[in-house]
């Protein structure tokens, strides 16, 4: 008998979009419906009463809900579920899978029992890579109405064109190869603050290597958040106009920060990455851990880390970033894929090893996903009340570390005296104290920066250096906010450059919070500044001497700080011998490198 071949027909689409999902959404939600019906084992997963699986919407622009449905039709239904705010929708639990926008919504619909997986928008259209400081016409890109960066704007003398979204997304995305860099004052999907959506034009325009730049407010709580430290913001006009100019000549900075933003959002919102989310929340995958695997790791190696900050998206010039961007790049060169994440960040890159970075109360935030997590206090820090901190006892502190130590796999600190007390109540504390960077602070003159006596600093309740030798009669040259009229030379230092400034001062002054003393923590200030070469007086602390001896002279009152800086005013000898001293012990000590070599060994203990 003879054979005849059956042509088989192809089995029909199984997941497919619902037509009430608004216009701008369907093609992402189709490229996911696409890729599920693709994906081997995904159709298998299907109800057996459902004869495809239709994915509706709600929640991503004013109007437009999830059309009426019997329980039998949400059995066979996906609901994306975008994150604008204060909109809830009952019955979630009834359909076959949800989808979340955003990692917050993600959390919030856990407390009502949904488990949702983590599914955002993703940069779509793909748009290639472009070199944007080589050939054709480049001109910048205003979304949305901020007068600070459109004044900036005209001062560099920048052509630029002002798109409004969604109305000219197609527009601006044609143009992306010409854009030399974007404002955006409307990063949401809507233009408000009212969702957590980054609009996924700004994220093609991450992914092509176009600097991105948004204006700063503190806390920073807006979706552009979602960027965390890869793109740039601006504070002031001369901010925004530094930022042109440094756009411009493709200046490192430029180059490293549109560099992490590309591969944020290859990572996380490439329109692979959300692919791969959905397929695994219909495939219901589970990671070691027991959990959905509801969001992808990042990445998916043993050595990557995040290190999470105590202070607010965007604010560059904090000394807790400057700290923590140190220890990352020194971690990297130790192999080590090392993501920074801030307090309100709006997504925490998953990792293997978390390293949470802390001086204030409460320790730790729920929202930071690893499996192993090292807690870092590099300094201690409380409230404030009638002009003075708020300083626990020694004995509460204590007790308060100690009940939280078992939230975490190992606890660092930058104080000897309270690692040795954590371990005298059985807390495995390790010593990691603070540090300097090599590679920024050395010593580097500037004759224009030349200062007999230098603060830089911020004036807040209990600076005592500055005050004591200005009632005296001693000039000092002041760097820093909130200074009475007359008393600081420029509301900051630029951190880039720092070294300069304390390589071109005879002295240095450092004083130390209440707090940080009393728990032994010793300002960072001295290790820069000694790194530079440059004589640090400091208040008294008794771990200051233990460490440096003399080549760090100390003041217990205000009249023996003003003899010191006399007397080594006036002995420029006396004064470089301790200086080059000192620069001997943080060296050796006190170094970015050492302190990453401690994380390293920290992080072989806690795999174990």
């Amino acid at each position: 008998m003879r054979l005849t071949s059956v042509q088989q027909k192809p089995p029909a689409k199984i997941f497919a979009v619902d037509d009430s999902v608004a216009a701008f959404l369907r093609p992402f939600a189709q490229y996911l419906a696409d890729g599920l019906n693709r994906a081997p084992g995904a159709v298998a997963q299907v109800p057996p009463e459902c004869a495809e699986i239709r994915i509706y919407a709600i929640n991503w622009l004013d109007g437009g809900g999830l059309p009426v449905l019997s329980d039998t039709e949400k059995r066979c239904g996906i609901v994306w579920y975008g994150s604008r705010q204060n909109v809830l929708v009952d019955g979630l639990e009834k359909y076959f899978r949800v989808w979340a926008s955003s990692p917050l919504l993600q959390s919030f619909l856990r407390t009502t029992k949904v488990e949702a997986a983590y599914v955002p928008l993703f940069a779509f259209p793909a748009v290639p890579k472009t070199e944007n400081n080589t050939g054709g016409e480049k001109f910048g890109a205003l979304i949305g109405q901020d007068e600070m960066a459109e004044e900036a704007l005209k001062a560099e003398g920048l052509p630029f064109r002002r798109y409004d979204f969604p109305a000219q997304t197609d527009e601006f995305i044609r143009d992306l190869p010409h854009i030399a860099a974007v404002f955006t004052a409307a990063g949401s999907l809507t233009g408000r603050d009212d969702t957590l959506d980054v609009h996924p034009a700004l994220f093609a325009a991450a992914a092509a290597g176009v600097p991105v730049a948004a204006h700063w407010v503190w806390p920073k709580s807006k979706a552009i958040n979602l960027f965390n430290d890869t793109i740039f913001y601006y504070a002031t006009q001369e901010n925004a106009r530094a930022f042109i100019r440094a756009t411009r000549h493709n200046a490192a900075d430029i180059r490293q920060r549109t560099g992490k933003a590309a591969e944020l959002v290859q990572r996380e919102f490439a329109a692979e990455s959300s692919r791969k989310r959905a397929l695994a929340s219909v495939l219901s995958v589970h990671d070691n851990d027991g959990a959905a695997a509801t969001s992808l790791k990042y990445p998916e190696t043993a050595n990557s880390l995040s290190i999470d900050i105590p202070t607010a998206v965007g604010h560059y010039t904090a000394g807790d970033y400057a700290l923590a961007s140190d220890l990352a790049s020194n971690l990297e060169r130790k192999g080590f894929a090392a993501a920074m994440t801030f307090y309100n960040s709006l997504y925490k890159y998953p990792a293997e090893t978390a390293i949470i970075m802390r001086g204030f109360m409460p320790l730790i935030g729920d929202d930071i996903l690893a499996r192993r997590r090292i807690l870092y206090l590099a300094y201690a820090q409380f409230g404030e009340k009638d002009g003075r901190e708020e300083v626990p006892s020694q004995a509460d502190y204590l007790q308060t570390l100690a009940e939280n130590a078992g939230k975490f796999d190992a606890l660092a600190t930058a104080s000897l005296p309270l690692a040795e007390a954590l371990r005298q109540r059985g807390v495995a504390a390790y010593y990691v104290p603070q540090y300097t960077d090599t590679s920024r602070f050395y010593a580097d003159y500037d004759e224009k920066l030349k200062s007999e006596v230098l603060f830089v600093g911020a004036n807040t309740f209990y600076r005592t250096a500055v005050p004591e030798l200005l009632k005296r009669g001693i000039a000092v040259d002041v760097y820093g906010p909130r200074w009475p009229d007359g008393v600081a030379k420029a509301p900051y230092a630029d951190n880039k450059i720092l070294r300069k400034y304390y390589s071109s001062a005879k002295i240095v002054l450092n004083d130390t919070r209440e707090g940080m003393k009393k728990f032994g923590f010793i300002s960072n200030r001295i290790f820069d500044a000694t790194a530079c070469g440059t004589m640090v007086i400091s208040d008294y602390m008794p771990e200051i001497e233990a460490i440096y001896g003399d080549s760090v002279p100390m003041y217990k009152n205000g009249e023996e700080l003003a003899e010191l800086v006399r007397h080594y005013l006036a002995h420029d000898d006396e004064r470089r011998e301790k200086a080059v001293r000192a620069r001997e012990i943080t060296l050796r000590y006190f170094t970015a490198d050492k302190a990453a070599a401690d994380f390293q060994e920290i992080i072989r203990a806690v795999r174990k």
